[in-house]
């Protein structure tokens, strides 16, 4: 928090994302309410499912081209994309009220996703100015902690609003168009508030700027590839995240099948309310981990929080199997998402301290791709053996398999020094 009052540039950058991230929040929760209404409700929901994997699919190359961009360039496409994105909405708020078709929800689908393609390419910007203006390693987790911290917040307290407003407005989604149009003019209104800041370090950019020898996008990738494959003790770090995140993004799956089922794992005998429970008490509990980056845990290696995680994880598979203890179940996962609350800003702090300006949005995309690889592996894995099996045997398999890991990270912290706490200890 102190980072955002003191760090005027940081502070612009972080209004602005908070206010992008407002409209679009409410609006992503409206558009599948409103997919749901048309007569291919199956069809359109299934259709914005898979809409929003897309952006993931191009991350390496929006960082790629965010690299490639003129320092000179940066402020302008930054601002300018903003503006784009706020007249999508107004063009996506005049569509929305034509008849339902399949035609109609395509246009508004492709909206939708340009405007989070445009997301995606402005975040890249952003990160080459979070490393102009925020200073050390500490400083670097810190900001981003706060960000991805306020940013969960933002996420489950307008996803409410969005519930809320849909009602009090009787399903107008012209309104939440516009209104999402607004949140990102305002985000470029006060990105303005910058722009001397912002220009001074496109200009001190572009002079750190060592000439290189030209380097497609494939060369690019390579690039980043090498970089942390060759640096052993982060890429180790790298696989237990991708460890984590394939037990991590199973869980909401597993839990739902296998709570379905049991009734003794209800509060006040009601599935909904359970399922609410569970969601709000793993939110708030990453949302703490990553705006307190000094309760210290910041001395702990990457290896060491894994090992709370997964510990935590194995004790969770164990009650949902033998126990069947409600409050066991929700104080569990509170343990374990803790630490992934400082996980993802740590990896990200690292990058940011150890690469150069020239390749660091395209190596931050492929470490954010690199770890989202397990999330499809472990969810198809467990909610296979729920399904073809039993939800008992999916967690008991699930236990095995963070048992696994605990000992792993166990195993690597013995040997590794690890790359992120180096620079504080």
């Amino acid at each position: 928090m102190n980072i955002y009052r003191t760090n005027k540039p940081f502070r612009i950058l972080a209004n602005a994302a908070f206010l992008s991230n407002i409209g679009s929040v409410m609006f992503n929760f409206v558009f599948m309410i409103y997919a749901q209404t048309l007569p291919f409700k199956t069809l359109a929901l299934s259709l914005v499912t898979l809409a929003n994997l897309l952006p993931t699919l191009v991350t390496m190359p929006s960082g790629y081209l965010a690299d490639h961009t003129p320092a000179q360039r940066r402020f302008s496409f930054m601002f300018w994309l903003r503006l784009v994105q706020a007249a999508l909405y107004v063009a996506l708020a005049i569509i929305i009220q034509a008849p339902g078709t399949l035609a109609t929800f395509a246009f508004l689908l492709a909206i939708n996703v340009g405007s989070d393609l445009i997301a995606d390419f402005t975040g890249n910007l952003i990160f080459h100015y979070q490393k102009h203006i925020l200073h050390s390693q500490d400083e670097y987790q810190t900001g981003l902690g706060f960000l991805s911290g306020v940013g969960n917040i933002i996420s489950m307290v307008f996803q409410a609003v969005g519930t809320s407003l849909i009602l009090m407005l009787h399903h107008n989604y012209v309104a939440f168009g516009l209104i999402n149009a607004a949140s990102f003019a305002l985000a470029a209104l006060v990105l303005l508030q910058g722009r001397r800041q912002f220009k001074a370090a496109d200009t001190a950019a572009a002079a750190e700027q060592v000439e290189a020898a030209p380097e497609n996008m494939v060369q690019g990738f390579k690039r980043a590839m090498q970089f942390m494959v060759q640096d052993r003790a982060l890429f180790a770090v790298i696989m237990l995240a991708v460890g984590i995140n394939a037990l991590g993004t199973s869980i909401d799956g597993l839990l739902s099948v296998l709570i379905a089922n049991t009734t003794s794992l209800w509060f006040a005998h009601d599935f909904g309310v359970t399922l609410a429970i569970i969601g709000i008490s793993a939110s708030l509990s990453t949302t703490v981990a990553a705006l307190f980056m000094h309760d210290g845990l910041q001395r702990w290696s990457l290896p060491a929080l894994t090992m709370i995680t997964t510990s935590a994880l194995v004790l969770l598979a164990i009650d949902l199997v033998v126990w069947h203890n409600s409050y066991a179940m929700v104080a569990l996962l509170v343990i374990a998402c803790y630490p992934i609350g400082k996980i993802n800003p740590r990896l990200s702090a690292t990058i940011m301290s150890r690469v150069d300006s020239q390749h660091l949005a395209t190596v931050a995309s492929a470490l954010q791709t690199l770890i989202m690889i397990g999330a499809p592996a472990g969810t198809a894995l467990f909610l296979g053996i729920a399904n073809l099996s039993s939800p008992t045997l999916a967690w008991a398999v699930f236990g095995g398999c963070a048992a696994l890991m605990t000992l792993l990270a166990a195993w690597m912290r013995r040997f590794t020094t690890n790359p992120t706490t180096a620079t504080e200890e």
